[in-house]
């Protein structure tokens, strides 16, 4: 009984440690899972198109040309970096930008147009590293609470070590947990007739115990969203991890370069099947295209695809392939992540799992406040 106590001020403290890290991570969470959705609904009018009766869009070449003419009464030099497809028909293409931040050499300013692409029209553009709160920019500035606390890298390194503390303490939680033989009842179950003390105890007890898989998964795959080069190279040391990085481009001042359709014709003559969902750009002159591809088989990510063809922007010949479905244990594990972290791995089921997990998270931690409370001022009265 005295480990069992001991046990329970340590799951007790640790929680009360990581409580606002946890509501805020939680409930930005569950609503990040369904981003896309929301992001359509609050802003029609730049993610959604009419879709004409052929169906049939303007090739990239000219979506692209349309985003980089709209940047070219702008100050600053915007470097086209993607074009990534609507993934509906009625969805308008996405072309992303960057600029040198001139406070920090490392550092760039995002920016996305998007564009109609049945009429390689613009439709408006948003900024994607000045954050606001206003229609465009309230997914990502969501987006930006829940990785990062709004304090950059500081704050996502934050949210990493709650995620290890959080890991580390559902076996403890679930060993506290367990009702003991013949009981089991008892612990799947919220009773409502001893009282709102014995509630609180009882949502909290059971919240943390349906919850339990989710959580596991999700603080699991954030370690690695927070970390990715550390947590690949300890993968590593386990299984085969042999990468989807690009291949080195010697530069190539002044070589005419192909354009994104031909480039997506080269992957296409490497991965015939499958959606296309993202064409990353040459950032300079030589650098080789990659065309994302998500192949039958692969697991569902929210937006992008890790099988990828990079294709030399100089006479269209594939240099490297990334098949998914084909990759080495590690490499599988990692791919896994993301989906993982957003349930989008299996789909409509999976990301409500992890909504519901989610606000499940935000339950147990109010209950469990509401507890701890209860026993700390009941304390204070017996003392005195």
């Amino acid at each position: 009984m005295r480990l069992r106590r001991m046990l329970a001020l340590v799951h007790r403290y640790s929680g009360l440690l990581l409580l606002v890290f946890v509501l805020i991570s939680a409930s930005t969470g569950s609503v990040l899972v369904f981003s896309h959705e929301i992001d359509r609904w609050l802003n029609p009018g730049l993610l959604r198109v009419a879709v004409p009766a052929d169906g049939r869009i303007r090739p990239y070449v000219e979506q692209l040309a349309a985003a980089i003419a709209s940047q070219a009464g702008e100050a600053e030099a915007w470097q086209p970096v993607s074009l990534v497809p609507g993934r509906q028909a009625d969805g308008a293409s996405s072309v992303l930008f960057r600029y040198p931040d001139s406070t920090r050499t490392d550092r760039f300013i995002w920016r996305q147009v998007l564009v109609d692409p049945y009429t390689a029209r613009v439709l408006g553009q948003r900024e994607r590293t000045r954050l606001s709160a206003d229609r465009p920019g309230l997914m990502n500035l969501i987006g930006e609470v829940h990785g990062k606390l709004l304090l950059g890298d500081a704050g996502r390194r934050c949210f990493g070590i709650v995620a290890i503390v959080w890991l580390l303490s559902l076996p403890l939680g679930l060993f506290l947990w367990w009702p003991g033989r013949g009981k089991l009842r008892l612990g799947l179950t919220v009773r409502r007739d001893l009282g709102p003390a014995r509630r609180n105890i009882d949502l909290h007890r059971v919240t943390g115990f349906y919850s339990a898989p989710v959580i596991a998964a999700v603080t699991l795959s954030g370690i690695y969203m927070t970390w990715p080069g550390e947590v690949k190279q300890l993968v590593g040391m386990v299984l085969a991890v042999d990468g989807n990085a690009a291949p080195k481009m010697p530069v190539a001042d002044g070589q005419a370069q192909i354009d994104a359709d031909a480039a997506l014709r080269a992957a296409r003559s490497v991965f015939p099947e499958g959606e296309l969902r993202r064409i990353g750009l040459p950032r300079r002159p030589g650098e080789a295209y990659a065309v994302s591809i998500r192949l039958p088989g692969e697991v569902r990510r929210p937006s992008t695809a890790r099988s990828t063809v990079w294709v030399d922007s100089r006479d269209g010949r594939p240099l490297k392939v990334y098949d998914a479905t084909r990759a080495a244990a590690g490499d599988t594990y990692l791919d896994w992540q993301t989906p993982l972290h957003t349930g989008s791995a299996f789909g409509l089921a999976g990301r409500l799992a992890v909504a519901f997990g989610g606000l499940a998270a935000v339950l147990g931690c109010l209950s469990g406040f509401l507890v701890w409370r209860r026993r700390t001022a009941a304390g204070r009265l017996t003392r005195s």
